[in-house]
C-alpha cells in the first residue's frame, strides 16, 4: 500500500517531488523515440535516406510520395532470366549512393510484373521484386517496380504500398528520421 498511516507527509512530499522531477526530465530530453513517432506511426518528411536496401548499406535519397502506388528504385542493366526451375529471376544493379557511387549488383525472384503510368502518359511495364530497406530506425520488406529513374533527383520513391499503415509525412520538412530519431528497433 502506497500511503499508509506510518508514512510521514515529509515521505509523502518527497515521493511526489521525485516523480515530478523525473517527468520533467524526460520532457527535456532533446532526442526521444517520440519525437519520431506519432502514435504507432513514423513521423517522415519529404525526403528520406535510405541506409540499406537487403545486406547491402545505402546512401539514397527517398522521395515520400504518398500519391504514387507502387514503390521505385533506380535500377540499371535490367534482365529477366529463367532458372532451371522455370522460376524468373531479375538481374540489376543499384547505385549504392553515397561519396563513393557504386554499382552493387542484386538478384531478385521476380514478384511479378506492373503497369506504371508514366509522366509522359505512356504506360510502362516494369518489373517488381521485394527487397528490405532501412531508414533511420525503420525497417521494412516492401515491393519495388524498377526502372531507370537517373533523369529524377530521387533514386527512389517510396509509394503507399510502403507508407500506409508506418508513415505520417510532414511536406515541410526533410530527413526527419535521420534527425530526430533513436536508432530503435520496431517492425512495423
Amino acid at each position: 500500500m502506497l500511503f499508509s498511516a506510518n508514512f510521514s507527509g515529509l515521505s509523502v512530499a518527497t515521493l511526489a517531488l521525485l516523480l515530478i522531477s523525473n517527468t520533467y526530465s524526460r520532457a527535456e530530453t532533446p532526442h526521444t523515440q517520440h519525437q519520431c513517432l506519432i502514435g504507432d506511426r513514423y513521423w517522415f518528411g519529404l525526403q528520406e535516406t535510405v541506409d540499406q536496401i537487403d545486406a547491402f548499406p545505402t546512401r539514397i535519397n527517398a522521395l515520400i510520395d504518398s500519391g504514387s502506388t507502387l514503390s521505385s528504385m533506380d535500377a540499371r542493366d535490367i534482365s529477366i532470366r529463367k532458372h532451371t526451375n522455370g522460376t524468373l529471376w531479375v538481374y540489376f544493379s543499384v547505385l549504392s549512393g553515397g561519396t563513393q557511387q557504386e554499382m552493387v549488383n542484386m538478384i531478385k525472384p521476380l514478384k511479378r510484373y506492373a503497369r506504371i503510368q508514366t509522366h509522359s502518359g505512356v504506360p510502362q511495364k516494369r518489373p517488381v521484386i521485394e527487397a528490405t530497406i532501412r531508414l533511420g530506425p525503420v525497417e521494412i520488406r516492401t515491393d519495388f517496380s524498377l526502372t531507370s529513374r537517373s533523369r529524377f533527383k530521387n533514386q527512389m520513391l517510396l509509394g503507399t504500398n510502403t507508407l500506409k499503415n508506418l508513415a505520417v509525412i510532414d511536406l515541410s520538412e526533410e530527413f526527419l528520421l535521420k534527425n530526430h530519431c533513436l536508432h530503435i528497433s520496431r517492425q512495423p
